[in-house]
């Protein structure tokens, strides 16, 4: 009897020392992002095999909301035919470039609230007058994203109004609008201003128009196994956006020339 009361005290010491370490090591936050999501969104390096998230506005985000939560971000580069398998799998906790209507199963997941607007701005030579409606984007030679949906315009083109011409790429676009290919680009002001600030020569030969094509809001997708609750992360975002750090951060990834 007398050993089985020695031993008791050790026992429960070492549960609480394994209870306090627990506590004292939350998981990470493991956050997918799409690599076909590129700059500014995502910045990556390594080989097409390996990819690695070294920069971007995900990455500035995804540090400061695992910040927020006291524990450490992990990321993991997903190829885009992936992104949805591995948030409604739960291979990662958070995708956070995210809007509902991107997703195949939305229901099938969380959704906190808002972190950015995602915005589609026109830009183009600066020597084309100031496009304020979509009926003035008419006899244009258009330039867009091959792949995306452009629901505002889609009446310009089904017409015979505008003509449409794609490339896979805002850099590939840029340099179509330069050469004269397209009069006008289509894309998220993000991108745009990421190649802005990529190519400043040449940013100066053009300009970003008055009026937004689409405004999304921005937030994250939620795995349904996620180490981390829908509430916990609203809980974090909600302090990010109190401390002015995400309106920061999104400030540096705005296109900064003549509007």
């Amino acid at each position: 009897m007398r050993l089985i009361h020695k031993a008791l005290p050790v026992l429960l010491g070492g549960l609480w020392a394994c209870t306090h370490v627990h506590a004292a090591e939350p998981p990470a936050l493991t956050i997918g992002v799409a690599e076909s999501d590129g700059p500014a969104i995502v910045r990556l390096a390594g080989s097409d095999e390996q990819p690695e998230l070294v920069g971007g506005l995900s990455k500035e985000i995804g540090d400061s909301l695992a910040r927020a939560l006291g524990t450490q971000p992990r990321y993991i580069v997903l190829s885009r035919k992936r992104v949805d398998s591995s948030i409604e799998q739960s291979r990662v906790d958070v995708v956070c470039n995210a809007n509902p209507a991107w997703y195949r199963s939305p229901d099938k997941l969380g959704w906190t609230n808002e972190l950015y607007p995602q915005i589609e701005r026109l830009v183009s030579r600066t020597d084309v007058p100031n496009i304020q409606r979509v009926d003035q984007l008419a006899g244009h030679k258009i330039g867009t994203i091959l792949g995306y949906s452009y629901a505002s315009v889609d009446p310009l083109w089904k017409s015979h109004q505008a003509t449409k011409v794609s490339d896979t790429r805002a850099d590939l676009q840029m340099k179509s609008l330069l050469v004269g290919v397209t009069d006008v680009v289509i894309n998220s002001e993000l991108e745009l201003a990421s190649w802005a600030q990529s190519h400043p020569k040449e940013a100066r030969q053009v300009k970003m128009h008055p009026m937004t094509l689409t405004t999304l809001p921005t937030m994250c997708a939620v795995a349904p196994k996620s180490a981390w609750s829908v509430a916990q992360l609203n809980h974090a975002i909600a302090e990010l956006i109190r401390t002015g750090e995400i309106k920061t951060i999104f400030r540096r990834y705005q296109w900064q020339g003549n509007r």
